[in-house]
Formats: structure tokens, C-alpha cells, sequence
């Protein structure tokens, strides 16, 4: 809501969603994303309200008013709240358009590795159970993974940084806050949200390939595994998994241009 506030989109609707992942303990990134969940950039407290619906009602009050099957849904944090809405609401599997997914390492890059464990990605090692049921509910998922928001050089550098630094918008100065720590630590940061929206922002900029992918949810050394299968050899029936579309490629220069321009508009 803070956001909202700073952009001035009160328009758009901010709903409650489900606080903890389906059936385990909670992980926060408090210390990579600060306190307050946006980098500790202090900002004011919202002067808007949530919307009186939570996010489960919200996303299906969304999908009745769509009536035909064109909804997108972007997908930026761990999938609880749509594995929820697939089991609450059995319908919304067959209304939505596609869920474009932040999420996985899918190894079909050689940066398609974990950040939390060395096969998990954060969103997916969230809540696993809730990654399964959406990836096997047949509805149409675009997966935006480790594989590309982790390569070099799809990253924000110091030097596009500092042209975010000096950019005089205020949406602009507080981006810099959010990411002065970190960038400044590693010296590089990855853009892993904004290349999703940006998927459907400017397609052409991304190369999609179909897999079938499995989430694991009980291995020892391998839970929240996304496990592509990457095989070439055996006859179609016998690959594992539901399809989907991994992105493995992005135009990198097109891209960060996008984003900045974007981020740096007055």
C-alpha cells in the first residue's frame, strides 16, 4: 500500500493475502529485502485502505468479471495464495488465461541453480506444496527462473545504478534506497520481478521453451527442487512432469533499457 501511495495508483486494489505458506513454518528474507519488506526505505504510512475483500476473494471476484478465459496472472512471490484459489475455487483452473511464474532454477542455463539450497529457489523453497498444486493444475504457466535473472549480464551494474541514483523522479529515488545495500555489496543485483512483468510488458524481448517440470516436495538434500526434464531420448509419454514455458534466453540490452526507462520516467 505504500507503493501504491508513491505512485499515486490508489486505483489499484490492495487485498490481504494468506500469511503463512499451506503446511509449513514460515521463511522470511528480512535480511535481504529489510524490515519492512522494502529495502528499510521508510516509507510513510499508507493513507489508503486494503480492499474489504482478501486476495482469494478478490482474484476470483477478478476472474468472474472476466467471463471469458483472458486474465493474466503475474506471479512475484511464493504460490500460496494461487494454490489456495485452485483448491478453494476448482473453476479458476479453467478461467484463467496463464500464470506468468517468478520462481524455480529449471538448469536449462548453466545459471538455473538454487539461491537457497543449491537446488531451491526462494519462492518455490517458501511453500513447495502450494508450487505443486499450481504446477500441476494444467493451467497455462510461463516460469521466469534462476536461469536467466541469475546471468550476468541480465543484472543492474553500479553504473546503471548510479543513473537510477541521479534520475530526479521520486519513483526513481526510491528504487535507489531498495537497492543501494545489496547492489552495493555484490555489485551487481539481480532484476528478478521486473523481467516478469516485463514478459508481458515486451514479449519479443524473451525466448520461452516447453518442458515438462516437477516440484519436490520431500527429498532430503533436494526438497523445492523444480526438476525440469531435460531429456532428449525417450519417447514423449515417458518424460515426467506437467508442460509449461521456461524462459532461457533474454535480450539483455533491450531489457535493463525498459527497465530504466521505466523506472527513470519523470
Amino acid at each position: 500500500m505504500r507503493v501504491v501511495d508513491l505512485i499515486n495508483r490508489g486505483d489499484v486494489p490492495v487485498a490481504r493475502g494468506l500469511a503463512n505458506p499451506l503446511v509449513r513454518d514460515a521463511v522470511r528474507a528480512t535480511s535481504f529485502h529489510g524490515r519492512d519488506g522494502l529495502g528499510d526505505s521508510n516509507l510513510p504510512v499508507s493513507r489508503i485502505r486494503p480492499a474489504e475483500k482478501n486476495a482469494l476473494d478478490t482474484i476470483s471476484g477478478e476472474l468472474a468479471i472476466s467471463k471469458r478465459r483472458d486474465l493474466t496472472i503475474i506471479c512475484t512471490g511464493p504460490l500460496t495464495n494461487i494454490a489456495a484459489l485452485l483448491t478453494g475455487f476448482p473453476d479458476a483452473a479453467k478461467m484463467i488465461k496463464e500464470l506468468v511464474i517468478m520462481g524455480g532454477a529449471y538448469g536449462v542455463t548453466e545459471y538455473g541453480v538454487g539461491n537457497v539450497t543449491p537446488v531451491a529457489e526462494f519462492n518455490i523453497y517458501a511453500d513447495p506444496e502450494a508450487a505443486k498444486i499450481v504446477f500441476e493444475s494444467r493451467v497455462p504457466l510461463e516460469a521466469v527462473g534462476l536461469d536467466v535473472t541469475m546471468i550476468p549480464r541480465n543484472q543492474l551494474t553500479l553504473r546503471e545504478y548510479a543513473e537510477i541514483k541521479k534520475s530526479k523522479g521520486r519513483v526513481a529515488a526510491f528504487a535507489a534506497t531498495i537497492l543501494s545495500k545489496n547492489i552495493h555489496k555484490h555489485g551487481i543485483f539481480a532484476l528478478h520481478d521486473p523481467m516478469t512483468v516485463a514478459t508481458k510488458v515486451k514479449p519479443s524481448l524473451f525466448e520461452f521453451a516447453g518442458y515438462k517440470v516437477q516440484v519436490e516436495t520431500r527429498g532430503e538434500i533436494t526438497a523445492s527442487m523444480t526438476v525440469a526434464d531435460r531429456r532428449w531420448w525417450p519417447p514423449e509419454r515417458e518424460i515426467q512432469g506437467e508442460k509449461m514455458m521456461i524462459c532461457k534466453n533474454v535480450d539483455s540490452k533491450g531489457f535493463k533499457q525498459l527497465f530504466l526507462d521505466r523506472l527513470t520516467r519523470a
